[in-house]
């Protein structure tokens, strides 16, 4: 009973941190999507507009490999440091960092954004619906299929960002930019391995009849893909 009682805590634990995770992706979206109409190509004011809460809603997925290690989820803690440490090196040693206008008032920014809170919010809902057991098969389709296309624009994004600091990291350190150039040049990798074990997960989950009840459960083991 006691490790019923245990585990209906940390599954509503989990339930309320993935919902809070969507909430803070989806006002990043919001907000990325009204300035953007307001202001069209002018991007100045984009990262005044969304800024800390971008950086403050991706530190927050730091957690997740808490979550790992103490075994909330069943993932790799490994492999959840290594997605979010990239993130985390985009946020704060480069967007929060350097106030330059090619760093904080660029496509890039936008198009790593967009990719980003879209990812998100698509998979953070689908984990807290899946803990409730609510499934929604369009949810999870979009969950296995977006990828296609985010996975690359984010990446892309990513890299042009960090592309731009470059020369201001330069001025710092010579070393400073090394340790970026290196970073980027971990990026083909990682992006190839997490690519491929997408697709096979979107096989395995998507391609046969128990599509639906195989998310579900994928979802609710937590796996970070």
């Amino acid at each position: 009973m006691a490790g019923d009682k245990g585990s209906g805590i940390v599954e509503s634990y989990l339930v309320a941190y993935n919902a809070a995770s969507f909430v803070g992706w989806a006002y990043v979206l919001v907000q990325t999507t009204l300035y953007l109409a307001e202001h069209g190509t002018d991007l100045s004011g984009l990262f005044d507009r969304v800024g800390l809460p971008l950086i403050y809603v991706q530190t927050g997925a730091a957690l997740e490999v808490v979550h790992a290690l103490i075994g909330f989820v069943r993932s790799s803690a490994f492999t959840v440091l290594l997605q979010v440490y990239s993130r985390l090196l985009l946020v704060w040693g480069t967007l929060y960092y350097f106030d330059r206008p090619e760093v904080r008032a660029s496509y890039s920014l936008v198009l790593m954004i967009v990719a980003w809170s879209v990812t998100e919010c698509v998979r953070y809902s689908h984990y807290a619906l899946a803990l409730l057991n609510i499934n929604i098969p369009a949810l999870l389709y979009l969950r296995y299929t977006l990828f296609y296309v985010l996975y690359p624009a984010g990446v892309a994004g990513e890299l042009l960002e960090m592309w731009a600091a470059l020369p201001y990291a330069a001025v710092i350190h010579p070393l400073l930019k090394t340790f970026f150039l290196a970073n980027m040049a971990g990026y083909p990798p990682v992006l190839y391995k997490l690519y491929t074990h997408m697709i096979r997960q979107r096989r395995k989950i998507l391609g046969g009849g128990r599509a639906v009840g195989a998310g579900a459960a994928a979802a609710k083991n937590k796996k970070r893909l």
